[in-house]
């Protein structure tokens, strides 16, 4: 009897765990709190605190477009013209940067970003959702534990 109790007692903290990591990566795959600016963009990147803020670009994003800004200027870049969006190779400060390759003007370009995504932040993993529903056909990598 005491070695089933023993067993119990290894095996469930083990258990908890487990659930408690399928739970976490569940909550930041499906959206349910989204974070707005004032002017109704949800903002999907911010950059690492090394970087500072003030000269680098932010990225947002709408029902239909994704917004490229960078101090006074804005791109907008068409659901649509998305061709794929996947996870880079560079990490600082535990954030992985990721890519989104789109057509425009007939040149394939690229940018770079690190997402802002928490547990209590989801604007990224609804912008993956947003243009895999305008565009299914764009190769979108899900979002897992090991490519955050």
């Amino acid at each position: 009897m005491r070695e089933i109790v023993n067993l119990v007692l290894a095996v469930l903290p083990l258990a908890v765990f487990i659930l408690l990591i399928r739970w976490a990566i569940k909550k930041l795959r499906n959206p349910t709190r989204m974070v707005t600016d004032g002017s109704g963009l949800k903002k999907i990147s911010s950059n690492p605190s090394i970087f500072g803020g003030a000269w680098r670009k932010s990225y947002y994003f709408d029902e239909q477009n994704l917004y490229e800004a960078h101090k006074n200027s804005r791109s907008q870049i068409p659901f649509s013209d998305i061709l794929a969006i996947k996870p880079g190779y560079t990490v600082i400060n535990n954030r992985r940067n990721w890519s989104v390759i789109y057509r425009a003007h007939g040149t394939e370009k690229q940018l770079q970003f690190y997402p802002n995504l928490t547990l209590f932040n989801h604007n990224f993993s609804a912008f993956l959702l947003a243009v895999k529903q305008a565009n299914p056909q764009a190769q979108i990598k899900e979002i897992g534990f090991f490519n955050l």
